[in-house]
This record gives structure tokens, sequence and C-alpha cells, in this order.
């Protein structure tokens, strides 16, 4: 599972040299602690992305920016219009793989939209625990507070059937016949005796 949202810095056409020295120079320019061959870290005010030359059959084809799954796409968003500024200052492109298209400025809700769907799958399904922020998924309560709310909670059911069962038998009871209610007593009746 992949722990980060990728973004690559190319030349303006596919097949296009990649011009490394202008975006390493412009990167340099954004803060960013870059090599000369493309290797670097770029620390910014949301976190941190790590950039990395990308190598396809022995020819450099890209810098390869990984943003991480965070709890927002504040991050993300930020590293892109700051890739822009440097792809256009160094007549390059940002192309964005997993959508299979370039990123631009315009397209930056559908980025943040994919970041944000790739983040929730890897934090939900990748084990990507970064990315948990991004999830759907709410942390599971610890063993304590749940404990004692078990509790109440058993103790609240078996007093609701407690009561529930004392009022049915009470209602039972009150709408019984009266007169089989009566207790049996003396009767004024007097004996029939035959032939009298």
């Amino acid at each position: 599972m992949q722990h980060s949202y990728d973004l690559l810095l190319q030349g303006t056409n596919p097949g296009d040299p990649v011009p490394l020295d202008q975006l390493v120079a412009g990167l340099k320019d954004r803060g960013a602690q870059i090599s000369a061959d493309g290797r670097g870290l770029w620390k910014l005010s949301g976190g941190e992305v790590t950039i990395s030359p990308l190598q396809e059959d022995g020819g450099l084809k890209g810098l390869d920016v990984r943003v991480p799954y965070l709890g927002s796409s504040d991050l993300l968003e930020t590293v892109l219009r700051e890739l822009v500024d440097v792809a256009a200052g160094a007549q390059a492109r940002v192309l964005d793989p997993q959508r299979g298209e370039a990123a631009t400025l315009t397209t930056l809700s559908s980025v943040a939209n994919e970041y944000l769907r790739l983040g929730r799958y890897a934090g939900e399904y990748g084990g990507v625990s970064e990315a948990l922020g991004l999830s759907t998924w709410s942390a599971a309560p610890d063993e304590e507070s749940s404990s004692s709310f078990r509790w109440l909670m058993i103790f609240a059911v078996f007093s609701v059937a407690l009561y529930v069962g004392w009022r049915t038998i009470s209602s039972i009871r009150a709408n019984r016949d009266p007169a089989a209610q009566e207790a049996p007593g003396p009767m004024n009746v007097t004996p029939k005796v035959p032939g009298k």
C-alpha cells in the first residue's frame, strides 16, 4: 500500500527531456533541500514532502514529489500550487499519475478529491496510520470509558425491563373481573330441604 500521493514534474510534453537544473533551482528557491540530482526533502508549513528522481529505462523521466497522507488535503494543495509555479518557470508540467493527467490549478479540486479517496482507502484497508485522519471510520473507544458505558447501558435496560414487567402485572391485576376478585364469604341462602 502506498503511503503517499505522487506528483511528477516532467517535460512539457510526454517524451520531452526533463529540465532538471531549472526544476531543482525552482524548488530550492521555495525552500526545498534538494541535491543537484533531484533528491531531497521539502519542509512546508503543513508537513514534509520527499523528492526523488524518477528513472525509467536508464533515463530520467521526471522528479517524483511524494505528499504523505495526512488528516486533510491542505499539504497537497500547498504543494500543488508551488509545483505549478515551479513548472511554469522551468518550462515543465505537473503530472498526476493517479489520475493519469496533468495537474493544474484548475484541476486542484479533482486532485484533492483523489488524494482524499486514496487516503481513506490507505487508512481503512492499507494500514497506513497517518491516513486514519482521512478515514470515515472512527477510532475504537478506549476500553475504560467503553466498559463503564456498557455497565450503565446494562443497568438502564434491566431497569426498564423491570419497570415494564411490574406495570404489566399491575395492569393485569387491575383489569380482572371484579366478581372473581371477591373473596368467598358466608352465604345467606337457606338450604332447601326436599319435601318441605
